[in-house]
């Protein structure tokens, strides 16, 4: 972990301090002030409000724009404000877990580190996660950021180092990595799932998405660690070519590394017959009632768990017993008529793409779809996620996601483009028991859009609402 040279030279200065802060809300005395530039506020023109809540000092990245500000506390000018803030927060919160793995991806990463700390656990090797589920060493902990702040990530890690857990799977998101909340840790293994249309209305371009997931294995990976990447993703070459010094790290190319490939794969009933070598070993593995990207997730996984050195002996058992993860293909139930709902957190063209494959291979006597598209995000993926929805489904609701800000209505008009083929219903509730009554048997319902999320947010109010249990009380009733 890298030590902060700002904080020796503070120190050093006679300055006293205990603890660091980039929000005046939260400030306490004493703390040292970073005042970083957000999306939607600059925390220069916080610094007077620093002074008056008794900050030791200032950390700044150009003094040109601060004039005006008040002399009264030390500041202190660095290049990179954001990065000496993260490298001050894991300072400060120390911890000495060895073995930590950043996960990257458009879709996945709730997964693959859900499924690392399964297999840990199985194994009888204590571990956790971090992430858009929540932290899983302390249940209470469910932020609504993937990738937590560097302060809040360097407090989780140095809790769960005082419960002597010594694996730790990360999810790094885009935002998280261009943002350099991760600057001062250094993974193990890194792990790229994909690299899908997403996050367009914060980065604006593909390459600049595909730099930012580059950065886990640019400027967070130790000397030695180990690379994951699975070699069907789209933009590989273009994601290679932005991969620094990997002649000095490990790097397997998931179904390209003849050691690490999946075989065959057969469909039986509700159980996936797999055949797949990890390490070089071949396994025949038993999955029941896991889609088949949830069975690729599962693979990445156990590979990077042997990629540990982990004997995986016991494989065949823990994949037969292999759970679903919380809103990720998730299934709810069968209808009194006999139909299957399931939630998944499809919330990008890519994903929903796949999990309609998914359902369409399983012969279903007709596919139900219910999704939206969130507020105040990537609008180009809108029309796309409209023309897959078409392919692919034979009835779709268009309704409410996270409107948060912007205009409901607008939004589903982007989604539907003035097409009759699409059913359109703005309350979630009532799409949900439409789409529930239209189902009958062998049909399949698939609620999309926020998975494992409780609440909605619409006019930037926030409401209770959770798919999973909306739609097993209205399955009841109808």
């Amino acid at each position: 972990m890298t030590q902060s040279l700002l904080l020796k030279k503070i120190h050093s200065d006679g300055i006293k301090f205990n603890g660091v802060s980039s929000d005046t809300r939260t400030l306490v005395k004493g703390n040292l002030f970073f005042a970083i530039k957000g999306s939607n506020s600059d925390g220069l023109n916080y610094i007077d409000h620093a002074y008056r809540k008794d900050a030791s000092a200032v950390v700044i990245s150009n003094r040109k724009k601060i004039s005006n500000i008040s002399e009264r506390l030390p500041i202190y000018i660095v290049k990179d404000v954001r990065k000496e803030f993260a490298i001050a927060a894991f300072s400060i919160n120390k911890n000495n877990i060895t073995h930590k793995i950043g996960v990257t991806g458009t879709n996945g990463k709730t997964s693959v580190t859900f499924y690392i700390n399964y297999i840990l656990d199985k194994i009888n090797i204590k571990s956790a996660t971090i992430g858009t589920l929540g932290n899983s060493a302390f249940k209470k902990n469910k932020g609504n950021l993937t990738t937590p702040s560097s302060l809040d990530l360097a407090r989780q890690l140095s809790a769960i180092y005082r419960k002597k857990i010594d694996h730790v799977s990360i999810e790094a998101s885009s935002h998280g990595l261009d943002q350099k909340r991760f600057s001062g840790l250094q993974f193990n293994v890194g792990i790229l799932t994909n690299i899908s249309r997403d996050h367009l209305d914060y980065h604006k371009t593909m390459d600049n998405y595909i730099s930012s997931k580059a950065k886990l294995f640019n400027d967070y990976l130790s000397q030695n660690a180990k690379i994951i990447i699975n070699s069907e993703t789209k933009y590989l070459t273009q994601f290679l070519k932005k991969i620094k010094n990997l002649k000095s790290k490990e790097l397997i190319l998931f179904q390209k590394n003849n050691d690490f490939k999946l075989l065959k794969l057969n469909l039986r009933k509700n159980d996936v017959n797999v055949s797949v070598i990890i390490s070089g070993k071949k396994f025949n593995l038993v999955f029941s009632n896991l889609p088949l990207f949830q069975i690729k997730n599962f693979l990445i996984a156990a590979s990077a768990v042997s990629c540990m050195g982990y004997n995986l002996a016991n494989l065949s058992t823990i994949s037969k017993k292999c759970p679903n993860v919380s809103g990720r293909m998730e299934y709810v139930g069968l209808s009194k008529k006999g139909g299957k709902v399931y939630v998944d957190f499809a919330h990008t063209p890519d994903a929903l793409l796949n999990v309609l494959k998914e359902i369409k291979q399983t012969n279903p006597s007709k596919i139900i779809l219910i999704f939206g598209c969130g507020g105040d995000r990537d609008k180009g993926k809108r029309s796309k996620m409209g023309v897959i929805a078409k392919k692919y489904a034979d009835i779709v609701i268009v309704t409410d996601d996270n409107p948060r800000y912007e205009d409901a209505t607008k939004i589903r008009k982007e989604i539907i483009q003035n097409s009759n083929f699409f059913v359109e219903i703005s309350n979630r509730k009532k799409a949900i028991k439409h789409g529930i009554s239209k189902l009958e048997k062998k049909s399949v319902l698939l609620i999309a859009g926020k998975g494992h999320e409780k609440t909605q947010i619409i006019k930037g109010k926030i409401y209770n609402f959770n798919d999973v249990v909306v739609a097993k009380k209205l399955m009841k009733q109808i």
